[in-house]
């Protein structure tokens, strides 16, 4: 009788242990099966870092603008306008860059000459004018002077300008070679001269 019990207890034992060894094996199976059904916490992460972010996307947004052709040309433009405004200016090509031509333009001149050097008198108050004097007028009269004469002490430097062209014109001439006009100052004799205004006195 003890025997059959001590062999009962062994059965009992044994089917017990199988019966847990069975679910225990179930519920492993039923655990593994939900795992694969839904992503891990890691691959969830991964799959998250791979969003870029709001921040991340105004970047790559940003960077993509700056690359494309529209962007390269611009730039290429505010560069060229920061060369421009940074080169020095070039000077006007229509401001007299002669600072005698630019006093010509209130200079009168007045010459005076011998009725038989009318033919050359014209030629150099037609090669005056071409210089851009305000006018060149001449008038004939019996004398014997050779001389540019100013009234004004600021007119002297028109009056030595004006010595140099004539002697231009004299060396480029077959009429006359050995023509030398003196400058005159005679403001005190005539201070109610008008300024700007020139006498060239001459024969040949």
């Amino acid at each position: 009788m003890h025997r059959k019990n001590i062999i009962i207890s062994f059965a009992a034992g044994f089917l017990i242990g199988i019966c847990a060894a069975v679910l225990t094996i179930n519920i492993l199976h039923m655990y593994q099966q939900s795992l694969s059904g839904r992503p891990s916490d890691v691959e969830v992460s991964l799959k998250k870092t791979e969003q870029p972010t709001p921040v991340l996307q105004q970047i790559g947004s940003n960077v993509d603008n700056l690359t494309t052709p529209k962007a390269i040309a611009t730039s290429e433009v505010a560069k060229t306008d920061e060369k421009a405004l940074a080169a020095p200016q070039e000077k006007d090509a229509a401001v007299p860059s002669s600072k005698d031509e630019i006093a010509l333009g209130g200079i009168k001149v007045y010459i005076q000459y011998a009725r038989k050097d009318k033919k050359i008198i014209e030629a150099l108050s037609a090669d005056l004018r071409t210089k851009g004097y305000a006018s060149v007028d001449i008038e004939n009269i019996k004398h014997r002077h050779r001389d540019i004469r100013y009234f004004h002490s600021e007119d002297k430097k028109a009056a030595i300008l004006l010595q140099k062209q004539f002697n231009n014109f004299i060396a480029g001439s077959t009429y006359a070679k050995k023509v030398n006009l003196k400058i005159r100052y005679l403001g005190k004799v005539y201070p109610k001269a008008q300024k700007g205004s020139l006498e060239v006195w001459v024969f040949f």
